[in-house]
């Protein structure tokens, strides 16, 4: 039986809303899609994260095109994409990228389409360009990923559409807690990746093992619901139903002041100072699975054209 999930309003995305829970499809494989995706459909779950790095967008759009063939609408599902620093190097290198997704996905537009990493001094122009699909009506609204204040300020300076979703890692061994206020101040969505540390100590920490064995939850749902209570949308990934399943029974608890304070407590100056580093590394380039190059055309067209 799935949960009922409550909703955010996204700005500017009309009158659109994303359930507090999300799905991604990082470290998928292409032969697993279909089980994740229709896991997470079955336990309730409609908003989904796919990603041009991810290298699965075309079994992602075909699980849930199937899923529209047994009698569902394409406006009851939430889907994310995002461009990848390897295509981040001109705009019009962004906008094909973004098209390429939105082609191999097959779902006519995507609800949210993000600039994946703020790369220094090629993410503003890249977001500029991305914003035509939104005007062609190929994407709802745009939205960033791993951006800091910093960065934000600097995208608004010149861009004609605000985004509306900002995703970064934020766990209670990572409290971002300067970035999730400052976003929430400016009106967006805030999107927890990495919610559970990617299933790492924070999950077999004494703390959130206490709170789990007095709240009935296990760990993981203490790490999710500590998200949720901060106002954040929790985006989580499992290659396992019965795990997506557990993952959104997080909505018919609550945490105590204590307990969110316990939690809050668990972030150190040097696990800061540790996600900084690897996120300036980051956010300077990454190669993709297909390399260091801009991505390949469409898979979809080219098994049509074969």
């Amino acid at each position: 039986a799935s949960m009922r999930i409550p909703t955010v309003a996204v700005a500017g995305g009309g009158d659109a809303r994303m359930q507090l829970a999300k799905v991604g499809l990082y470290n998928v494989p292409r032969e697993q899609v279909r089980t994740v995706i229709r896991g997470a459909l079955d336990a309730g779950i409609r908003n989904f994260d796919f990603a041009s790095f991810y290298d699965n967008e075309k079994e992602c759009g075909a699980a849930l095109d199937e899923w529209f063939k047994e009698g569902h609408e394409r406006s009851e599902v939430f889907v994310t994409t995002k461009v990848w620093t390897t295509d981040l190097g001109d705009p019009d290198t962004a906008l094909r990228s973004a098209e390429i997704s939105i082609d191999e996905l097959g779902l006519g537009y995507v609800d949210c389409l993000m600039v994946h990493w703020p790369m220094p001094g090629k993410h503003v122009a890249a977001y500029q360009a991305l914003q035509k699909l939104v005007e062609d009506g190929k994407a709802k609204c745009l939205g960033i990923s791993n951006y800091s204040p910093q960065d934000w300020d600097e995208l608004m300076k010149v861009a004609k559409i605000a985004p509306a979703v900002n995703t970064f890692e934020n766990n209670p061994m990572l409290y971002r807690q300067e970035w999730v206020e400052f976003f929430h101040r400016n009106g967006m969505v805030v999107e927890a990746y990495k919610p559970m540390q990617r299933g790492g100590p924070v999950l077999a920490c004494l703390t959130v093992a206490d709170i789990a064995k007095r709240l009935g939850k296990t760990p993981a749902q203490v790490c999710l619901r500590w998200n949720v209570e901060k106002g954040n949308v929790v985006l989580f990934k499992s290659l396992d139903p019965a795990r997506i399943a557990e993952n959104v029974g997080i909505f018919d608890f609550q945490l105590s002041e204590e307990d969110v304070r316990a939690l809050d407590a668990l972030t150190t100056e040097e696990s800061l100072k540790e996600a900084q580093q690897h996120w300036e590394k980051r956010r300077n380039g990454t190669p993709a699975p297909w390399g260091d190059e801009k991505r390949p055309e469409s898979r979809r067209v080219a098994e049509e054209a074969a």
